[in-house]
């Protein structure tokens, strides 16, 4: 048996609560679906949360698997943390490099990015202090009332 080399592809794709759009297929819409966020399993150095945006979402045809292709900020050099408010600032030009570019969609939880309208070149490039490229984590609601039994 060999591997399957069928795969599907999508625009948009419905998991964990959220509607995710391929950052492509969601330029011109009004709200912005395509901000990704994989959490990390432990706050130290080696281990930390990684942003990104959603460039394909991509499905394994035998085995009903989904997965996102994304675009992924460096973790190391392109995010910061307040760990008073726990603020998350991205320095948008500082993207992470290789060929780690897949995750399963399962995995995967919503963010939405602030877009920069300035940068500061004088200080490495990040954003300036009033105009942050500020990360906002989205939280699913359930809004339909279920009935009780």
């Amino acid at each position: 048996m060999s591997p399957s080399t069928s795969v599907k592809c999508y625009n948009e794709y419905y998991v964990n609560g959220f509607k995710f759009h391929t950052q492509c297929y969601g330029r011109f819409k009004k709200t912005m679906n395509s901000g990704v966020c994989v959490k990390g399993s432990c706050y130290d150095d080696n281990e930390r949360d990684y942003y990104g945006m959603l460039k394909e979402v991509v499905q394994l045809s035998k085995c009903k698997l989904f997965m996102f292709k994304c675009n992924w900020y460096d973790s190391k050099r392109g995010i910061r943390v307040h760990r008073s408010n726990g603020m998350v600032e991205i320095k948008h030009t500082s993207r992470l490099h290789g060929n780690k570019d897949f995750v399963l969609a399962q995995q995967c939880q919503q963010v939405y990015y602030t877009y920069p309208l300035v940068i500061n070149p004088l200080n490495g490039g990040w954003l300036l202090r009033q105009l942050l490229e500020v990360v906002i984590m989205l939280t699913w609601v359930n809004l339909l009332k279920m009935p009780t039994m």
